[in-house]
């Protein structure tokens, strides 16, 4: 399993030097994740069954999307290197959704995933602040972000996992919270710095959906507040100051943006149905701008992205795929215990979802690795939460309503006891009669 942590902890870190090393073909994080496959194998092998999560319709939606996917490579798709195409990574994004629904089938694996990827993305802000820290001096409007691959697709993972970091943050395990408290430190600062003035709205979306889902919302509201008014207000070059006051470059980023998303509708008005395939927009998008300026990128969109290269059902899968994982945590969430771990990782999976659908408005994150993670996570939550003897627990908790103990079927031997007994006595009592029973 030790394995598979370590494919979690290198997600946001793009160019870091140990994950990004190419030996031979593929990179290091590409053969951690065939020693995680190997050990996925070995692990259902050993539990001879199928995992549960697999029931979900995320995945027959998964696989449609990566056939699609296929077919557009092989038949439309220009000459590329295989390992730096987008077709292996699809094909390692559907490897990765079996691997977790595989080997994530309890809480406390579910509970060490969701710590190893938050902690993966306060690492990559460490890599920020230095980063920071060593430049800013020296580059005028200096926005950290190399390690991480980029300071808005940084700013995107960040989105993903501080609101499970909050939520999480209302356990009584004293440690995690320790942990958990300085990684949302140091992420809240990276990302002031980034300054993603699209990732700034995703991270408002995010907030303002785990506010929604608190039980003092007037409380939670200033402590929100008390977070975000500091750092948009002081860090130099704030996403919000880039909002309102653009400088050069900033506008310059938004009038190429916008050229690029009217080639990209032009493209999918002309190829509505296949689109001009996968991984051809930025090759090929030179030939459907119209205005003086020619602009050799891709989409800054998600959307339009997708719907360019595969055409509108792969946008419509891929939209399909994303509702269904976002169902899929809902449903933990009400079958689970109120301040349980599935519910509070329900609820930060949600949050960090809604996020996303608005932070990949403005950028081409299909391929964003802890995305997908997510996405993958959703049925597994959904499966355990089918487990009663998972979705009750609520060990540890911190919530303002503590959850109630699950409660057995009637019996005979439910009746009352004696007086006089401890208190934990008649619960104790009926558990051991319904194993005998």
């Amino acid at each position: 399993m030790i394995i598979f942590y370590l494919l979690v902890s290198g997600m946001p870190l793009v160019n870091q030097p140990l994950f990004a090393h190419f030996a031979d073909q593929l990179t290091m994080t590409k053969y951690l994740g065939l020693a995680a496959v190997a050990y996925g194998a070995m692990h259902l092998a050993i539990k001879r069954r199928m995992p549960d999560a697999l029931h979900s319709i995320v995945f027959p939606l998964l696989l449609a999307l990566y056939a699609l996917v296929t077919v557009s490579y092989f038949t439309l798709s220009l000459p590329m290197p295989w390992q730096l195409s987008p077709f292996l990574s699809y094909t390692s994004f559907v490897v990765l959704c079996f691997l977790v629904a595989a080997i994530v089938d309890t809480p406390e694996r579910l509970r060490i995933t969701l710590l190893v990827a938050i902690g993966s993305v306060a690492i990559g802000s460490l890599y920020v602040l230095r980063e920071w820290q060593k430049y800013h001096a020296r580059y005028a409007d200096f926005r950290p972000g190399y390690v991480v691959g980029d300071p808005n697709y940084f700013t995107l993972s960040a989105v993903v996992c501080l609101p499970l970091a909050l939520f999480l943050l209302r356990e009584r395990r004293l440690w995690q919270r320790a942990v958990l408290l300085a990684c949302v430190v140091v992420t809240l600062l990276a990302v002031a710095l980034a300054a993603s003035r699209g990732g700034f709205l995703a991270l408002l979306t995010a907030l303002a959906y785990l506010w929604w889902r608190s039980p003092h919302r007037i409380r939670n509201l200033g402590l929100i507040a008390l977070v975000l008014v500091p750092l948009v207000a002081f860090a130099p070059d704030s996403a919000l100051h880039r909002l309102v006051k653009p400088n050069y470059s900033d506008q310059e980023a938004v009038q190429n943006r916008l050229v690029v998303w009217r080639a990209g509708l032009k493209i999918i008005a002309d190829h509505p149905v296949t689109g001009i395939g996968l991984g051809n927009f930025k090759p090929m998008v030179e030939h459907f701008e119209h205005s003086g300026l020619r602009v050799d990128s891709l989409a800054h969109n998600t959307y339009i992205q997708l719907a360019a290269d595969l055409g509108l059902p792969g946008l419509g899968l891929f939209l399909a795929l994303f509702i269904a994982a976002f169902v899929q945590a809902g449903r933990a969430v009400r079958a689970s215990a109120r301040q349980s771990l599935l519910w509070l990782a329900g609820n930060g999976i949600q949050a960090g979802l809604l996020g996303c659908a608005v932070g990949v408005f403005f950028l081409s994150a299909e391929t964003q690795k802890l995305i997908w993670l997510m996405l993958a996570l959703c049925p597994c939550l959904a499966a355990m939460a089918r487990r009663p003897q998972f979705a009750g627990v609520a060990e540890n908790a911190a919530g303002d309503d503590p959850a109630e103990p699950p409660k057995l079927p009637p019996s005979p031997v439910n009746g009352p006891l004696p007086s006089g007994l401890p208190a934990t006595m008649p619960a104790r009592a009926r558990e051991m009669a319904e194993l005998w029973r």
